[in-house]
């Protein structure tokens, strides 16, 4: 069975003040979704890709990690005349995505949401039936001049590029200061309502950001976080969770219904 906790992972400037403070030590004792780019820098229970091209060029990362987990796109199924080719790796998982809330079917009929891979990430945790589920680096804004806790750590982190071969990143802001990771140049109203959906579900949801753009959420502080990791921790088998959230997805892995020319 799994636990009841779990934390998702993104890259919010706001992550790099839980890393100071000791955050990594829990990612072995905890199940933990690590998102996107992540893959360089930390080994968790489920490494999440929201973007092909973003799992085409980590593919050297992700090939190696016992559970990838990401959005299906006709990409990884076909080589498509003009786009770059993408490899894929044994027991990787695909997920149908959706721009719609399905609640309980959203396995079958698409995980939430195609905009965010931590839309996603936190549909399928609560489709995994975790009830506690704390949300690392969800910031929507920069915090102290930074919109990623990686920006001044690896200046590779963030930076694909697109199925023509040319260059993209969400890191930063662009020559008109704008938000290169274009849904943070949204209204606060508008992105608070992409997510109001979560709030249907009898699920516990902290936003470990204090300065997050992102209120649907209770926030609470790293110091308060880390002591509830601290005060109640977990037992657990990381290869066992990744056992169990493997045969909870296989029914709905698109991966495995992809005839193609390459090879498994």
């Amino acid at each position: 069975m799994l636990p009841n906790r779990c934390l998702i992972v993104a890259s919010g400037n706001s992550l790099s003040e839980g890393l100071m403070n000791g955050l990594s030590n829990y990612f072995d004792t905890e199940v933990c979704f690590s998102l996107n780019d992540n893959i360089r820098f930390f080994d968790t229970t489920v490494a999440m890709v929201g973007d092909w091209t973003a799992y085409a060029d980590r593919y050297d990362y992700f090939k190696s990690h016992p559970l990838v987990i990401g959005k299906y796109d006709c990409h990884f199924e076909n080589k498509i005349e003009g786009a770059r080719y993408c490899p894929k790796q044994e027991g990787l998982i695909l997920l149908k995505s959706s721009g719609a809330y399905h609640g309980e079917e959203g396995l079958s009929k698409g995980l939430y949401s195609a905009k965010l891979t931590g839309m996603f990430a936190l549909n399928l945790a609560i489709r995994l039936g975790f009830k506690q589920i704390f949300l690392l680096g969800f910031d929507a804004v920069a915090i102290n001049g930074k919109t990623h806790w990686y920006q001044d750590v690896d200046k590779e982190a963030g930076q694909f590029t697109d199925y023509e071969g040319k260059p993209y990143t969400g890191v930063g802001l662009d020559e008109n200061n704008n938000y290169r990771t274009s849904l943070y140049n949204n209204s606060d109203e508008a992105i608070n309502k992409d997510w109001e959906p979560f709030l249907q579900e009898k699920v516990k949801i902290y936003n470990v950001s204090l300065e997050s753009r992102i209120n649907v959420f209770e926030k609470i502080g790293y110091c308060s976080f880390l002591k509830i990791l601290k005060e109640n921790p977990l037992q657990i088998n990381q290869s066992e969770i990744q056992k169990e959230i493997r045969i909870i997805l296989e029914p709905y892995n698109l991966a495995r219904k992809i005839n193609d020319r390459q090879t498994f």
